[in-house]
């Protein structure tokens, strides 16, 4: 054998050994990105588990006009409406809410903020 072709089985076996270096890093690097994969996967689940929000909750708060009186609140996605004139404040259903002018009309994201504001709760609050 003369040596052309020995540096070409030399360089051919070089090739082969890089070859099979970078398949083993290649396959590494896959079996890292699976189990990040399986990780992201867990992590989702756990901060949909967090961010689950009971529909109702009853949260206890006190009124700035009552102090020391604590007041139930149960939270729901009511809209809750008062007249600018008025005091009393209405579920957003209620026939008296309805009756409001839409200029008139103040709306609260809650019983809470309301109470706070200085308003009264209608019968159909209660």
């Amino acid at each position: 054998m003369n040596q052309f072709e020995q540096n070409v089985i030399n360089s051919f076996s070089l090739a082969k050994c890089d070859i099979t270096t970078l398949f083993n890093h290649i396959k590494f690097i896959l079996n890292q990105v699976e189990e990040l994969k399986k990780e992201n996967a867990e992590l989702k689940v756990k901060v949909d588990n967090l961010t689950k929000t009971p529909k109702r909750k009853i949260i206890v708060k006190t009124n700035k006009r009552n102090v020391g009186k604590t007041v139930k609140v149960i939270r729901t996605n009511k809209k809750i409406v008062a007249a600018k004139n008025s005091k009393k404040v209405h579920d957003h259903k209620c026939p008296f809410a309805q009756n409001i002018m839409p200029k008139n009309k103040l709306v609260f994201s809650s019983k809470v903020k309301a109470l706070n504001e200085g308003y009264k709760l209608c019968r159909c609050l209660n």
